[in-house]
């Protein structure tokens, strides 16, 4: 009985199951009290629109963090101004007309950045299907080696799965006074996005000859 060792690597993509809409609400006041209650203004407001427009209710969203920063003192063009700003989370299903009116709705917001992320719900199934397909891949490697070498693959030995890898490849922010390009652009990025998975897995074979 011997022994083969090969590699296998494949990529896959997936639809994704849902949208991350990452929104970033700012303010600035002269005070630190003044730029949070104006920015807990923009965000009750920006709420409300969703509420209003896409029947997005608040509980659908989620608080992520909050920050106040001091004025700077250096520069010729320091801000004088304390700057408020509230991060949250609204996730939604893959359906690009629910997308993009999100996205047309906070674009027009001159208080609002946001970002968008395709995710998969639980990625689990679809590693799994990359996983099988990279030892697949180093199967075939193995059978066409042991067929030249007058021998068949009977089973395996051992088999290395740390080289899994996981990515998202649909990223977009949209910035302070670049809104309209950007959601353009943001759009067509994601007008059929895609979840890739690659799997790599390294295996040792047995073999025994042909009969």
């Amino acid at each position: 009985m011997g022994k083969i060792k090969t590699e296998g690597r494949v990529t896959l993509e997936f639809d994704p199951d849902l949208y991350e809409i990452h929104i970033s609400v700012s303010a600035e006041g002269k005070t630190s009290g003044a730029a949070v209650t104006a920015g807990k203004k923009q965000t009750e407001s920006l709420l409300q629109t969703l509420l209003d427009k896409l029947q997005i209710r608040p509980e659908q969203i989620s608080a992520e963090s909050e920050n106040t920063e001091m004025p700077h003192s250096y520069g010729q063009n320091a801000p004088d101004d304390y700057r408020y700003t509230r991060s949250l989370l609204l996730k939604i299903p893959a359906e690009n007309v629910l997308r993009e009116a999100v996205t047309a709705l906070l674009a027009e917001m001159d208080s609002a950045t946001y970002s968008v992320d395709a995710k998969l719900a639980d990625e689990s199934k679809q590693q799994q299907t990359a996983l099988d397909a990279a030892v697949q891949c180093a199967k075939e490697k193995a059978e066409r080696t042991a067929h030249s070498l007058g021998c068949r693959v009977s089973g395996f030995e051992e088999i290395c799965t740390d080289g899994m890898r996981f990515t998202e490849c649909c990223d977009a922010v949209v910035a302070f006074g670049a809104a309209p390009r950007a959601a353009k652009n943001l759009a067509a990025d994601l007008n059929n996005p895609k979840i890739k998975i690659s799997g790599e897995v390294t295996v040792v074979w047995l073999t025994e000859p042909l009969a």
